[in-house]
This record gives C-alpha cells, structure tokens and sequence, in this order.
C-alpha cells in the first residue's frame, strides 16, 4: 500500500519551532550565577525593573559558537537534504504541475517543475516515476529520446523541468485524473517504497490514456517540453 503526502502544488512544507524549556523560565527568578539557558548559548532572561548590579550581572556572555539545531528556511522541510545516490530528497525538492501551452489550444501538454529547497546541490539523474491514479496504479512511460548527456545537477534555489504528454488522443480516450503519484527522486519503476508524493494536476484534472508519457528531468523548460511536440 503506498502511502503519499498530498501538498497543494507538489507539498506542505514543516516548519521546525524552538519552544522555551522550562530552564528558561527559571531564569528569570535565579539571582546568581547563569542559567541552563546561558550554558546552552540561549539568550538570558532580561532583569526585574530596578534590580541593582548583583552577582548574577557577572554571568559570563554566551558563547556565539554555542547555537542550537539549524531550523530550515520557511518552505523548507526537516530531513536530509540529499538522498539516496545523492539524488534530490523529497524534504527538500517541491514539484509543480502546469500546463506546457494554454490548455485552450493543447489540454494534453504538460510541464513538471522541481526545485531545490535545500541548503545543498542534489542530482536528477532520471525522470519523474509517475503512476496515474485511476486505481490500477499505472505507470507512465518515459521518452527515451529525451535522456540528457548527464544527468541534471540542482543547486539550491535552481529549477529543473520535464515534460509530461498525458495522452496521444482525444480527451474520450483517456479517463479525467485528477493528481498523480510521484515516486521518491531516483527511483526505479520498479522499486517501490512505499512513499512519494501526490501531484495535483490543473484545472481540475486532465484526461490521460495508456500512451501517456513524461521526459527526464532537463534543465530548461525548452528542452522539457519539445519532445512532446514531436511524435
């Protein structure tokens, strides 16, 4: 049974909170010597209005080499920022679906963006392994012309792109599907973990049949959304 976060746009972040301990709160009534907070390297409680100099303004400063746990950036999430075979972690990779051209003049086009929330450059070194949810998990095939000379290297903050042709027909020959599965980065079809990530499609769905297919992962959305123009 897979098991699946769904985020609006690919994933909701975590936030990680420090919370005041109870040490900290003692500091505020302890006259001398520092408090369990100042041997941590957190900030000390501030005096009582009026208090004169005593021996606890003798306390030593806090050492700025005493910090705690890095708390990630806002839209970051807590993990490790690079996973398995250096690819990029699902904590630290927020994936987007859009349309490759209006659906106006082309609803069956699609364009998949990653990018690198993390503190540290990860690998894309295949393509999206996506399973339509339709209740039979079928995987989308992947355009083999489409593999890059190497693989693609994400820097913190960058993007990357694939292109997704959800089907070769009309919309009566493929079934409206809402979200898709994305398996962990680096993933093989065949591996199957039990976790990854719903993708929410737009516009409340597209129909997609059994010749769907999505490119490797790419460094501009250029080279993503070509191959889809070309069969």
């Amino acid at each position: 049974m897979h098991t699946y976060r769904k985020t609006a746009a690919a994933r909701t972040r975590t936030l990680a909170f420090l919370s005041l301990t109870a040490a900290a709160l003692l500091a505020t009534t302890t006259a001398c010597g520092p408090g369990a907070d100042d041997k941590a390297g957190g900030t000390a409680a501030p005096k009582p209005a009026g208090s004169t100099p005593g021996a606890a303004s003798g306390a030593p400063s806090p050492s700025p080499s005493a910090t705690s746990s890095p708390v990630p950036r806002p839209g970051e999430a807590e993990g490790e920022p690079v996973g398995k075979n250096n690819n990029c972690s699902d904590e630290y990779a927020r994936v987007s679906v859009e349309w490759a051209v209006p659906p106006a003049k082309d609803d069956s086009k699609l364009l998949l963006t990653v990018v690198n929330t993390g503190p540290k450059a990860c690998l894309l070194t295949s393509y999206p392994v996506l399973r339509i949810k339709d209740g039979h998990g079928r995987l989308v095939a992947v355009l083999e012309n489409s593999r890059p000379r190497t693989p693609v290297v994400l820097g913190p903050g960058k993007e990357a792109y694939a292109g997704l042709l959800a089907r070769q027909g009309g919309k009566g020959a493929g079934m409206l599907t809402t979200d898709l599965a994305l398996a962990p980065h680096g993933q093989s079809p065949e591996e199957d973990t039990g976790e990854g990530t719903l993708l929410q499609l737009p516009s409340g769905g597209v129909h997609m049949d059994d010749k769907a297919r999505v490119t490797y992962w790419q460094t501009t959305s250029e080279s993503a959304a070509s191959p889809l123009f070309t069969r």
